[in-house]
């Protein structure tokens, strides 16, 4: 989490959350219940996640998050 922190230090702390949850391999639906919000709500935290890392469609959120830690 450092490391996201320092490379991206736009993040907001649900942000971190959801790149928490994604590197435990949790899916749309875990992490929506974990964090008291709905499926959708996770969905957009993923996209604008996508944008803040500058991620085309086509490149995977997690394995840019497991590359890195």
């Amino acid at each position: 989490m450092k490391k996201l922190k320092a490379r991206f230090p736009n993040l907001t702390n649900s942000d971190l959350k959801v790149c928490a949850y994604l590197q435990l391999n949790l899916s749309t639906k875990e992490i929506a219940q974990l964090m008291n919000i709905s499926v959708r709500g996770v969905d957009i935290s993923r996209y604008r996640l996508r944008k803040k890392f500058q991620l085309s469609r086509q490149q995977s959120l997690n394995d840019f998050l497991n590359t890195i830690t």
